[in-house]
């Protein structure tokens, strides 16, 4: 998910996505940039979420939201890209940014949906036999 976000964002506005004159998904997309930021975000805050670990509350909340911004995300990506090119004109020429970015959005939501079924204690932080200790000089119990 972290490296689906990470690439996500490079491809945003380093990747042409269409062309000719050729656009990156930031100059393409002007009202879905804002969702796609959003969703990149919010899998950045998962990630440290998993890492710093301090409760399971906020991590398992966080991976519904990301899968669900990353659903809305691909979607709308499926639909920009696969269904309908930006621009009016049939000079638009899909470019392997736009699928770099539709193949990242969609690994962020796999990765929020690994994230959820993943949650849970750590095993060294699970149920352990507890160790009992005898004194010496107890009187046998």
């Amino acid at each position: 998910m972290g490296a689906g976000a990470i690439v996500l964002l490079a491809s945003m506005f380093l990747l042409s996505w269409y062309g000719p004159p050729s656009l990156t998904g930031w100059e393409a997309h002007t009202h879905l940039r804002w969702l796609l930021l959003l969703t990149i975000v919010a899998a950045f805050a998962l990630c440290y979420l998993q890492a710093a670990r301090r409760s399971p509350a906020l991590p398992i909340s966080f991976s519904v939201i990301v899968v669900v911004l990353g659903v809305l995300t691909a979607l709308a990506l499926i639909y920009r890209v696969l269904i309908n090119e930006p621009g009016s004109d049939s000079v638009v020429v899909q470019k392997p940014g736009a699928f770099v970015g539709l193949v990242s959005a969609l690994a962020i939501v796999y990765g929020g949906y690994r994230s959820m079924r993943e949650e849970g204690v750590a095993e060294r932080d699970g149920p352990q036999e507890i160790k009992t200790i005898r004194l010496r000089g107890a009187g046998g119990s």
